[in-house]
């Protein structure tokens, strides 16, 4: 059995817009999902090709001619909330010229799995976590038995359509297939963040055990790889890849300290020459923590600080007093880690005032880097339940799945402040953020080659066209 994963574009739409000012420029990293996937596809016995439209740009036609020369007998995609419908014009396309079935899977399918049937060219859905329910999927496709009885998959027989929308989750996560990074080029890949090649992503948990309100990472349960099992998985990338930068995407790799300071030192110990980047709550960070991470050879971490108001906070579940944000952030300043902060406006209680202290706060903040967002209320999360419960919005994402005419700039909830004026203000803090003297000469002292000066430059030119819109 042969199995053909496309990463494609994922443009943004009226709802996500200004997610733009986040997305150009900042790189292109690998498509980890669809590389988890195809190592559970490997160890399941299917032979696997990933074409990643993107990372080698690729036009439709010659991706086409990439599909028909491997002949695979199935085609497999993810799908995402933000970008749903432009990422299923390429699928119509793909189904079009080659007839082939058609499986997909992600967080988004997982929610609305119904709706996203409803689109006649999307064959099956996997619904979940992929570890347990595809290599049933990949057995029952292969021998041509029936798929009754799969859980979480959902697929249609005779016109009709049949669900089953258990959610199955694999509880020790160290025996979880590895990324088949060897089906990708790995030396595409790249981020701002990044200073050398090659460049990867990885993940070390699944789930959150923070409530942050607009976050959607609450509902996988939270489960974390041992320290040795990943700890390996660097040594296996960085020997057999030549991987020497990686970005660690768990939603915060430092809520669990104690293993976070068995990671490092174990890296110390097998001394690799290799730079990395995580994510992090002010919740979960201490200044053992940091010095942990700085002997590991993190060289940068990104902060959820998300607003200098205190309400707004307590809103969002997040319980940071403004002497940690200060202490935590100079403190990883001081030992020559790079910060940045990300920071969200237009949440319930907010105004102009409020957004323009924020703006102030990340200026202030010794910060590398920072990256600003409008709400957006995303699916299973509690701002979304919120807008439902407080607004005429109903199901939204289930509607706008179903019908792409439905898509619509979500309008603020209880704030001062328009979307219109948030997405003003929001040019002003990337403007009034990255065109700073400091900032522009820091970048200029760190630079190390042509390609990062081009890195940065897109990335500049990125923040000025949307800006300005």
């Amino acid at each position: 059995m042969k199995v053909c994963l496309i990463f494609v574009p994922a443009e943004h739409d009226a709802t996500t817009k200004d997610w733009a000012f986040r997305d150009d420029g900042v790189g292109i990293i690998p498509p980890l999902s669809l590389l988890y996937v195809a190592g559970i596809l490997e160890k399941a016995g299917a032979e696997v090709q990933i074409i990643d439209v993107i990372a080698e740009r690729l036009s439709f036609d010659q991706a086409l001619e990439r599909v028909k020369l491997f002949a695979p007998d199935l085609l497999g995609y993810t799908l995402n909330t933000y970008s749903f419908h432009p990422i299923l014009s390429w699928i119509n396309r793909f189904k079009e010229e080659t007839g082939l079935p058609v499986i997909v899977g992600g967080a988004h399918v997982t929610l609305y799995p119904e709706e996203t049937m409803s689109h006649q060219a999307i064959d099956y859905v996997l619904i979940g976590e992929a570890d347990l329910p595809l290599p049933e999927f990949v057995q029952a496709f292969r021998d041509k038995t029936s798929f009754h009885g799969i859980k979480s998959l959902g697929f249609r027989e005779d016109g009709k359509l049949f669900l089953e929308t258990s959610r199955q989750v694999i509880a020790n996560i160290d025996e979880s297939a590895l990324p088949a990074r060897h089906l990708i080029r790995n030396e595409l890949y790249y981020n701002i963040l990044s200073k050398r090649g090659n460049f990867t992503a990885m993940m070390s948990t699944r789930g959150c055990p923070y409530r942050c309100t607009f976050c959607d990472q609450k509902t996988p349960p939270y489960r974390v790889r041992s320290a040795q099992n990943f700890v390996d998985e660097i040594k296996y990338i960085y020997h057999e890849f030549g991987i020497r930068e990686f970005d660690i995407y768990d939603s915060t790799f430092t809520a669990d300290r104690k293993r976070v300071i068995e990671i490092c030192d174990l890296l110390v110990k097998e001394n690799l020459d290799i730079g990395w980047t995580v994510r992090s709550t002010l919740m979960a960070i201490t200044h053992e923590v940091l010095d942990a991470l700085k002997r590991g050879g993190c060289h940068t971490i990104m902060y959820g600080v998300e607003t200098s108001n205190q309400e707004i906070l307590k809103q969002m579940r997040k319980k940071i007093r403004p002497e940690v944000v200060w202490d935590r952030i100079n403190y990883t300043h001081k030992i020559g880690i790079r910060t940045l902060g990300f920071f969200m406006f237009g949440y319930p209680g907010e105004t102009k005032e409020t957004i323009e202290d924020t703006i102030r706060l990340s200026l202030a903040l010794p910060l590398d880097y920072a990256q600003f967002t409008v709400l957006v209320p995303f699916p299973d999360t509690e701002i979304y339940d919120y807008y439902r419960t407080h607004s005429d919005l109903g199901d939204y994402w289930s509607e706008v799945t179903k019908h792409p005419e439905k898509l619509r700039e979500i309008e603020l909830l209880d704030t001062k402040v328009t979307r219109a004026e948030a997405s003003e203000l929001l040019g002003k803090a990337y403007r009034k953020f990255y065109f700073r003297p400091r900032i522009i000469w820091r970048r200029f002292v760190e630079m190390k080659s042509g390609d990062e000066f081009r890195r940065l430059a897109r990335a500049a030119i990125g923040i000025l066209k949307n800006s300005i819109r």
